[in-house]
């Protein structure tokens, strides 16, 4: 059950790109456990609103708490506190080619953790065995499929100890046959009780994981409610149409 106060806050997210209102005044919260699932169009502000959530996009307007303690994006100490605690992962992996999975993984612990070479790499190789890559520690980026990486990606989020992940279409980049090994590392996160926020076009997998699913479209959240609601009950035609959409899109002909 959903405990009183909410992990993550954020209040009236705005932002802008020149004459573009990509954002138009989004809040949201996230309990403990929670797995809010993001869909709507392209363009329509997703993954924005996932990286200002994370503050890698500087947002014009709003506010964001962490266990109800405002971040204060000018304080540096207080962004990479922040970061450790909320967790991102790209769809385009984010990872350094030159360094291995293990290293991959290693570097924030050495870096930011500021843990010894061989509690490093002991964590390390656990995150990567808890994502089903004992045996690839020391391959590089390019020794690695698409669902390696992205696995590997997860393994890196998930040495900092977050207690929030986001994740920006994670399967995206991926070929069809690699898709399912991601969903079955974010089943686990959430079996787990990791609390997530996922922006994703698969909708089957979105019905299956979500408490709630969020629907945006130009910069609004248009709908929100239960998978059930949201994409066989929906009340609101732009839902309906986008749903439909993308079922027929994943059915494929006959």
């Amino acid at each position: 059950m959903a405990e009183e106060i909410p992990v993550l806050r954020a209040e009236n997210i705005r932002k802008r790109y020149g004459d573009s209102e990509v954002l138009k005044g989004i809040s949201f919260e996230l309990h403990k456990g929670d797995i809010k699932v993001v869909i709507g169009p392209s363009g329509s502000g997703k993954s924005t609103l996932l990286h200002c959530t994370n503050f890698l996009v500087r947002f014009d307007e709003g506010r964001i708490w962490l266990n109800e303690k405002e971040v204060n994006y000018a304080a540096k100490s207080e962004l990479y506190a922040y970061r450790q605690k909320v967790g991102m992962i790209f769809q385009d992996f984010n990872l350094f080619d030159h360094l291995s999975a293990l290293q991959n993984v290693q570097i924030g612990l050495l870096r930011v953790k500021k843990l010894s070479k061989k509690q490093a790499r002991a964590r390390a190789i656990h995150e990567l065995e808890r994502v089903g890559l004992g045996e690839h520690v020391a391959k590089y980026p390019a020794e690695l499929s698409g669902g390696q990486k992205q696995r590997v990606s997860i393994a890196r989020a998930l040495a900092m100890d977050p207690e929030v992940m986001l994740l920006d279409e994670p399967t995206s980049a991926l070929d069809p046959e690699l898709i399912g090994e991601v969903h079955v590392v974010i089943q686990d996160l959430a079996a787990g009780g990791m609390t997530m926020m996922l922006v994703t076009h698969e909708i089957g997998f979105a019905s299956f994981l979500a408490n709630e699913i969020f629907f945006m479209d130009d910069g609004i959240i248009l709908e929100k409610g239960s998978p059930e609601k949201i994409l066989s009950n929906s009340e609101c035609e732009s839902t309906l149409e986008f749903c439909a959409r993308i079922k027929n899109l994943h059915q494929g002909p006959g």
